[in-house]
């Protein structure tokens, strides 16, 4: 029943966040503009400039959901310095137009548009309002492309989960990497690398492989190994478990990140030495600049 909720409330939650963000909007904006006619002795109507502003930013709710689809399938990542600016300069000239369309819409709908036709005030709109939804796409997608951006390093709700859940304390199979003679193999823990790892899991051991690992996300004192079809939490450092792994399987991309270099499908450039690493599942990782070395002989193989 819980787990019900937990993906429902997501279905519910997110449209009433989108609402409630573009009401404040419309508050915003048209208290804003009321205060500021009022300022320079100018007739206004605060419920009008509100009511304006609120369908303002309902016709921008209506378009939330594909602009933050495009937004994610247009990064800058993905599309570069030559093409970012050029694909979205577009998108925003025709999102806005689409925006203005259902304001129109909504004001012939509500108001019969104050006397005039559908097509001489969306004419109105497109002179007077065009810079400013063009302008407020652009805001959009810098919040997604924010929102994705931070999010990369937060804990997986799942992690969180079997944190709080787990029956004793997971941890690396000691037995699970054959000691070898100290000093021959090049590993720093003088041992060969980490082939299986066992993990306590409600009253049970489950002996993962490590083949079976995608990636890996540092949670605190923890690990979480992402496989495909689970995720495994561990009570390990990140760079205790770096040097328990095969450094020809396993690349570290960033200080909270590695990923098994078979699973790596693309990469990415953003700037300044970082990259966008897409892995064969479809999942997307970013590398940081102090672990670019990692990658050069991956980039040059």
């Amino acid at each position: 029943m819980s787990e019900y909720f937990r993906q429902t409330g997501h279905k519910v939650y997110l449209p009433l966040l989108v609402l409630c963000a573009w009401t404040a909007f419309g508050l915003f904006f048209g208290a804003q503009n009321y205060f500021r006619d009022i300022y320079f002795g100018k007739n206004a109507s605060l419920g009008g400039y509100l009511v304006g502003w609120i369908l303002c930013g309902y016709s921008w709710g209506i378009l939330t959901t594909p602009v933050i689809w495009f937004a994610r399938r247009s990064s800058f990542a993905r599309l570069g310095w030559l093409w970012f600016f050029p694909v979205h300069g577009v998108a925003a000239a025709i999102f806005s137009l689409l925006q203005l369309g259902i304001y129109d819409v909504f004001a012939h709908a509500l108001f019969g548009g104050g006397g005039h036709g559908f097509f001489e005030f969306y004419g109105f709109l497109i002179a007077n309002e065009f810079q400013s939804s063009f302008l407020v796409y652009f805001a959009l997608i810098a919040c997604v492309f924010a929102y994705d951006h931070f999010k990369r390093n937060l804990p997986d709700r799942s992690s969180l989960e079997l944190i709080k859940n787990s029956q004793g304390t997971p941890e690396i199979d000691s037995n699970s990497a054959a000691s070898v003679t100290k000093g021959t193999n090049g590993y720093e823990n003088d041992t060969a690398p980490l082939r299986r790892i066992s993990i306590k899991e409600n009253g049970r051991i489950v002996l993962l492989d490590v083949n079976e690992i995608d990636w890996i996300k540092s949670e605190g004192n923890y690990v979480s190994l992402h496989t495909a079809n689970k995720n495994y939490l561990v009570r390990e450092t990140m760079n205790a478990m770096e040097k328990k792994l095969d450094p020809a399987e396993f690349v570290r991309l960033r200080r909270s990140t590695i990923a098994r270099i078979a699973k790596i499908k693309e990469f990415h450039p953003i700037f300044n030495g970082e990259y966008e690493v897409v892995l064969k599942t479809g999942t997307t990782l970013s590398s940081s600049r102090r672990y670019r070395k990692n990658l050069e002989s991956i980039l040059k193989a």
